[in-house]
Order: C-alpha cells, then sequence, then structure tokens
C-alpha cells in the first residue's frame, strides 16, 4: 500500500472519529455547559427544580464519544506511519 492510500485511510478513520465524539458527547455537553440557569428552572429558595441536561457522563457516551474517537484515531495516525522498513 502506498503512501497516498495510507493517508486516504487515516483521514477516514480521523472523520469516523470526528463523527463519533460530535454525536455521543460533544452534542450532549454542549447542552449541558449552554443551559441557561434562568430560563429553565422553578427556584422556590428551599427547593430548585432545574431540567438542566445531565452532564455526558454515562457509558455510551464515554465509550462511543471519548474512548472510542480516540482509538480510531490513533490506528490512523499509526496507519498513516507505515512501515519503515
Amino acid at each position: 500500500m502506498d503512501a497516498t492510500q495510507r493517508r486516504t485511510l487515516a483521514m477516514a478513520a480521523y472523520a469516523i472519529a470526528g463523527i463519533l465524539f460530535v454525536f455521543f458527547f460533544a452534542r450532549q455537553f454542549l447542552s449541558w455547559a449552554t443551559y441557561d440557569d434562568a430560563k429553565n428552572s422553578i427556584d422556590f429558595g428551599i427547593v430548585k427544580f432545574s431540567s438542566r441536561p445531565p452532564f455526558p457522563s454515562d457509558a455510551k457516551s464515554v465509550f462511543l464519544g471519548l474512548v472510542t474517537p480516540i482509538l480510531i484515531a490513533a490506528g490512523g495516525r499509526v496507519f498513516s506511519q507505515g512501515r519503515d522498513a
């Protein structure tokens, strides 16, 4: 396999990693981070009810949104390097 083909496969791995990150982690993190406390909560002084979305820390978000993209991108990087021998 020549360098162009290895580079193409590495770029495909990076794209897949990016897509997994965005769909399984970044969207949930962005909705959590941009939550407006004034609009979406009821505050009675002693008790506060909030509809803030949970931080994306469930197993699916962490594994498919963080771990898998890192592994895929690292594999693409190693594959793009090729053989030295």
